[in-house]
């Protein structure tokens, strides 16, 4: 490619590339890297570790809210999932198993409770909620007459 190139889709987790890139280019011209980069390179794995933190609730939130916006109008129907996690039940004394399944069409992962979640099975879900606003989608395990 021989074109200019701005890379401009995660910045946040592009943070270390301005710090590195900075260190590199001086190397290669056989001067000292400028003090503010080297100052920073210390503190650099912390501030990733928390941009990183915050890049990635961002892309999930993102994703949580097109999954219940894709939603919204379905609660109430029947899908085929699959049994992506369980919940460890040791911590859910009196209340039903939860876990986390995901449907192919649309293709939504979220949360789902009830009996039947046996990891790596398919299984019918019902949507109970769909919420942009709390950007939240919820299942519960259906039976089938």
């Amino acid at each position: 490619m021989a074109a200019p190139y701005a890379h401009v889709t995660a910045p946040l987790r592009r943070l270390a590339d301005r710090y590195a890139t900075e260190v590199c280019l001086a190397l290669h011209a056989g001067t000292e890297p400028p003090d503010w980069a080297r100052q920073a390179l210390a503190k650099l794995p912390e501030v990733m570790s928390s941009t990183d933190h915050v890049a990635s609730a961002a892309q999930r939130g993102a994703v949580d809210l097109a999954e219940a916006v894709l939603l919204q109008g379905r609660v109430g129907e029947e899908f085929d999932a699959a049994v992506l996690d369980i919940e460890d039940e040791q911590h859910r004394e009196g209340k039903p198993p939860r876990g986390v399944v995901a449907i192919d069409q649309p293709a939504v992962r979220a949360r789902c409770e009830g009996a039947g979640l046996v990891l790596g099975a398919r299984v019918p879900v019902t949507l109970t909620v769909a919420d942009p606003v709390q950007r939240r989608v919820m299942f519960t395990t259906a039976t089938r007459d």
